[in-house]
């Protein structure tokens, strides 16, 4: 069965970072043009990395939940394996080599020059790349630096499946003494904001964002569900206060900090979409979707970042997310009016939000894709800014930083279009494709030999 509103959150983890990182090249590109205008895109979205947090919960989850009814045993844990390992090296090998040719074209063949030494933190070019490629901890983020995260996703994929070598029953048991080895490593100062060797990455408190999912995970396979459309709202404002309120990138931030603020309310989320899904009560989305679009927009027009003074962030979170909160009792409200005056009407209303989360599922299904395109994608149309930016006649559009919203509003727009696009073909003409070669040859090495009838 296809969780729709957990597919649905991993698009929305995807936006969040594709925003994050279109706010942040903008701020670049402002200073390359030497100039000083604030980067329109902004508000909760300098915050916007948190989308890996919620990546985070929801692979916890759905390792849980796809396994539900494996048994334990090196042959299920090696077809585990299997399924994890081919999800995810052939499209990072597709999107890293892709950067590793510009680099090879564009700096030479060495790796000695200033480029390839900080892109490599001073390693030789060869160790460094067969490391990114492989996605081993190493001093320096992997040639596609948005790979660090799917480091952080190997290594959990090699504990779930050594997991799975016990009998499920256990399954609480070592998510908890996992989550103890990593709170105690982590509580000793083994642990660094960057995982970039495997001690601080086997404690990294980013991995309990992982067992938060798991738990999530088995409380749904369980039969544990409770309040699932209240628990999506209050999960939601948690998730939205959290985005609002954070400041300044600290180490406290990346490392307990951003767990406990985005994580907790994330695994939250994961847990209460869950719900609606397995009880088809996707109508809680629609609230929940309406209180996120009035808090982002209010928060927006207040032009407060993450650099802005503590309270000043503090006095905005509690009026943006209190307002948002009050439009979800509206549209709830609004819902309970229209099925008791006018029934139709609402079940067209409903038919127009299906749309809607239909989009959101394939969003979701493109958000691998996407994660590791987006800078890519950002990065050439940067450069493609800065070319036209130079003339003066076209400066209102392409000069990052001229006064006035087009240049900035063609940036974040045209920036959001091409990586959805490039999203979509990598997704239908390279990963889904190899999803489905893979899947057959994990059939052929892994399905189960079916006793045959003895003969009467």
């Amino acid at each position: 069965m296809k969780l729709q509103s957990i597919q649905a959150l991993r698009g929305l983890a995807a936006m969040l970072v594709l925003i994050f990182h279109i706010h942040e090249l903008e701020v670049l590109a402002i200073a390359d043009n030497n100039l000083t205008e604030r980067a329109w895109v902004g508000g909760l979205f300098t915050n916007g990395y948190a989308g890996v947090d919620l990546f985070f919960v929801i692979s916890g989850f759905i390792m849980v939940y796809v396994t539900r009814n494996s048994v334990s045993g090196l042959r299920q844990a090696a077809d585990f394996l299997f399924g994890r390992v081919t999800r995810i090296y052939p499209v990072w090998w597709a999107f890293a080599g892709c950067l590793t040719i510009y680099m090879f074209a564009a700096h030479g063949l060495s790796g000695q020059n200033a480029a390839w030494q900080k892109a490599s933190f001073g390693q030789p070019m060869v160790p460094f790349l067969i490391k990114s490629f492989l996605l081993i901890p190493q001093p320096a983020f992997p040639i596609l630096n948005v790979g660090w995260t799917l480091v952080h996703e190997v290594y959990f994929y090699i504990m779930f499946t050594l997991f799975m070598l016990a009998p499920r029953k256990w399954l609480p048991v070592l998510l908890g003494v996992w989550a103890a080895l990593v709170t105690g490593g982590a509580m000793m100062g083994l642990s660094n904001p960057v995982a970039m060797g495997w001690v601080s990455l086997a404690v990294h408190p980013m991995t309990l964002e992982f067992i938060l999912g798991a738990i999530a995970g088995l409380a749904i396979t369980n039969g544990l569900v409770w309040r699932s459309g209240v628990l999506t709202l209050v999960a939601s404002m948690l998730l939205l206060a959290g985005l609002c309120y954070q400041g300044q990138e600290s180490k406290s931030l990346l490392l307990w900090t951003r767990v406990l603020w985005y994580g907790v309310p994330a695994a939250l989320l994961v847990y209460a979409v869950a719900g609606l899904d397995l009880q088809a009560r996707h109508t809680w989305l629609i609230p929940a979707l309406f209180g996120w679009l009035v808090t982002i927009g209010l928060y927006q027009l207040t032009g407060l970042d993450g650099d802005s003074a503590d309270a000043a962030r503090r006095g905005a979170t509690i009026l943006t997310v209190t307002v948002g909160g009050i439009a979800m009792l509206i549209v709830i409200w609004f819902g309970w009016l229209l099925g008791q005056s006018a029934p139709e009407l609402l079940q067209r209303t409903r038919a127009f939000f299906r749309h809607v989360l239909d989009g959101a599922v394939k969003l979701g299904d493109w958000s691998f894709a996407l994660y590791l395109c987006h800078l890519i994608v950002l990065s050439g149309l940067r450069v493609v800014f800065s070319l036209l930016g130079r003339s003066d006649a076209l400066a209102p559009l392409f000069r990052l930083g001229h006064p006035g919203v087009l240049d900035n509003l063609a940036f974040a727009t045209s920036g959001i279009v091409c990586t959805l696009l490039v999203s979509w073909l990598s997704y239908r003409m390279y990963e889904q494709p190899l999803t489905v070669q893979f899947g057959r040859l994990r059939k052929s090495l892994f399905r189960q030999v079916q006793p045959q009838p003895t003969p009467a």
